[in-house]
């Protein structure tokens, strides 16, 4: 097993600690993001013998030249057990990463980091986000679909699909095509593949994830959508989605959404989380797919701190020419 850059026993026990700790938080994903070569900082502050405070830091390529050509980005924020342990914290990242990146943004689901991100110089923006509670009987949850999301669902039942999980590499390449093919048709970022394949041998065996796909009942072979869940206390994120564009109209998306919603449930996870519906006040195709499975919406604070804003809007106008976002 992997060395990792921090004792983990004392990197668990902060985990358990800390109620808003999340799957992007743990040693696994750490040695997923490694296994697959994914640039990543890892930085902690200790505290008589302990550690009070972590971050797990992905690092993306934004140009192709290594000068000032990356961005830092923490999916779930650090996380700290008080105030000053995460000043620190960020104080020590700030002075790492400001060398050859970009700017480092985290993304945290309540707003009492706002002030004192804002007194670092940061940036904050609002996002939103969907949280299914799953602890309701499956037929209560299912009353508060939309009358859309019901309809769909039923269509797609009567087509005969059926689901499961994903099974051998074939079938993970597969996966893998459809997130692909998906990404592609929606100008989303796609998961790497050495990151899927990492992500199914280092947190698929732990419990940390689960991959589910949907298979029609003329090829039962055939995964033709698929989820991607990464599971923490009791809480799934739909991490990355896809349906092969020549089964979106059947709804077979909807439909796995039902069924995962069913067996996530049943194994005991308290909250679905969607993964995000765009920024508030801004159209997002995405968001009213998710709205319509009932969940409560919520705002999500996007904290940005800024290193180099003149390469920045460099690189956001040279985005925009290219047709990205």
């Amino acid at each position: 097993m992997e060395r990792l850059p921090l004792d983990e026993a004392s990197w668990r026990e902060l985990l358990a600690q800390r109620p808003e700790s999340s799957v992007y938080h743990t040693p696994e994903f750490l040695r997923a993001l490694r296994k697959a070569g994914q640039p990543c900082l890892v930085e902690g502050v200790r505290r008589d013998g302990r550690l009070a405070a972590l971050g797990l830091v992905l690092l993306d390529r934004l140009m192709p030249v290594p000068l000032l050509g990356q961005k830092a980005f923490a999916p779930a924020g650090v996380l700290a057990e008080d105030a000053d342990a995460r000043a620190e914290l960020l104080e020590r990242l700030d002075h790492k990463l400001r060398r050859l990146n970009l700017y480092f943004e985290q993304y945290v689901d309540h707003r009492g980091w706002d002030a004192e991100m804002a007194a670092r110089g940061a940036r904050t923006d609002r996002h939103r986000n969907f949280l299914v509670d799953l602890s309701p009987p499956l037929e209560d949850l299912r009353t508060r679909y939309s009358r859309a999301v019901r309809r769909n669902v039923a269509s797609a039942e009567r087509l005969g699909f059926r689901w499961r999980l994903a099974r051998g590499p074939e079938e993970l390449a597969r996966v893998h095509s459809v997130l692909r093919e998906t990404s592609r048709r929606v100008g989303a970022p796609p998961l790497p593949w050495p990151l899927l394949k990492a992500v199914h041998h280092e947190l698929v065996p732990a419990g940390l994830c689960r991959i589910y796909v949907a298979l029609p009942a003329a090829n039962p072979d055939l995964p033709v959508s698929t989820r991607v869940e990464l599971l923490h206390k009791g809480r799934a994120i739909d991490w990355f989605t896809g349906t092969d564009g020549a089964w979106a109209e059947s709804q077979v998306g909807a439909w796995l959404v039902d069924r995962i919603l069913a067996d996530l449930g049943a194994r005991g996870v308290q909250v679905f989380d969607f993964g995000g519906g765009g920024r508030v006040g801004e159209d997002y195709g995405p968001a009213e797919f998710k709205r319509r499975f009932g969940g409560r919406e919520i705002e999500i604070s996007r904290h940005v701190q800024v290193y180099h804003p003149w390469l920045r809007a460099l690189v956001r106008r040279g985005w925009r020419l290219l047709g990205r976002r």
